[in-house]
Formats: C-alpha cells, structure tokens, sequence
C-alpha cells in the first residue's frame, strides 16, 4: 500500500467511524431489531471496507454507505424470507424512505444546535461544555463553575431549555 493509499484509507476510516451511528440508525428503522441491525451494520462495514477504493474522496460518503447498507438489509431480508413472512416490499420502502428523512433531519437539528450553542450567555455554555463533551458529573461541575450543585442543575435546566427553544426557532424560521 503506497503512502497516498494509506492516508486515503485513514480518511476513509474516520468516514466510517463517523458515520457508524448513522447507519445503524438507518439499519435499525427498517430491521426493528437492535441485534439484527448490529449484525447488518457489520456486514455493511465489510463491504465498505472491501470497496473503499471505489469511494471518490469529496463525493458524498453518507449516500453511498447508506445504499451498501439498503443493499445489505435486502440480502439479510432475503435470507429470513427463507424461514418466516416478513414485511412487504412497499412497507420496506416507506420505512427506508423514512429512515432517510430522519437522518437528514438529525444533521439539521445538529447544525442548528451549533448555531444554537453560540447564542447561548459563557456560563451556561460552559456548563453544556462540562457535563456534554466533558462528561463530569454535577459535583465536578459545581467544583469546576465554583457554585454548588443545585445551582449547576438549575443552569444546565435552564440552557437545555434555551437550547431547545432556539432550535425550534431557528427551525420554524427556516420553514418560513
């Protein structure tokens, strides 16, 4: 493996990783069942693996490894027609269509939250900092923020709600 095919599967591998939750997401809406969705999901991530070099840096990661996943799904599905009924081929699509739609709406609702995020006053966004990207618990908190606990809750209370608010906002100015 050359050192430009090296850095390009590094960065195919971080494609991956980033986008695992995603798919199994995606994986779970159509199967209904967490098992079955890992074991897919593990199936998908062979033949993304095995294909890597067909990705073309730039395009878009997100639609070709969904499709190896659809693909995935239907050779899984094909394999339990054989031993009992499942659902109907048009019930698959509307679910997968479905499946779809929520993801695109779950990288809105995380960009808007950014946006979000940078609205919200230092301590409050500190706060979210700490307990969300930091994962300390409320004692650390009160420690690190210098108040006590019932004070971090009610500041962590109220920047979710804010958070939840803006995103709602932003949302329903952007559909406007």
């Amino acid at each position: 493996m050359t050192a430009s095919e090296r850095g390009a599967s590094g960065d195919f591998v971080e494609l991956m990783t980033e986008f695992q939750g995603r798919l199994y997401g995606y994986l779970l809406s159509l199967s209904g069942d967490p098992d079955a969705a890992n074991d897919i999901l593990q199936e998908t991530n062979v033949v993304l693996w095995r294909q890597w070099r067909q990705f073309e840096p730039g395009t878009n990661f997100k639609a070709w490894s969904f499709r190896i996943a659809h693909f995935q799904f239907m050779a899984f599905r094909q394999k339990m027609l054989r031993d009992k009924v499942l659902f109907s081929d048009e019930l698959l699509a509307t679910l997968a269509t479905e499946a779809l739609r929520e993801d695109d709406w779950h990288a809105e609702r995380a960009e808007l939250l950014e946006r979000c995020l940078d609205r919200l006053p230092p301590q409050p966004r500190k706060a979210i900092q700490l307990r969300y990207a930091d994962e300390l618990a409320i004692a650390e908190m009160a420690t690190e923020l210098g108040r006590n606990v019932n004070a971090v809750y009610q500041i962590l209370f109220r920047a979710r709600q804010f958070l939840i608010d803006c995103v709602q906002r932003e949302r329903s100015s952007e559909l406007a």
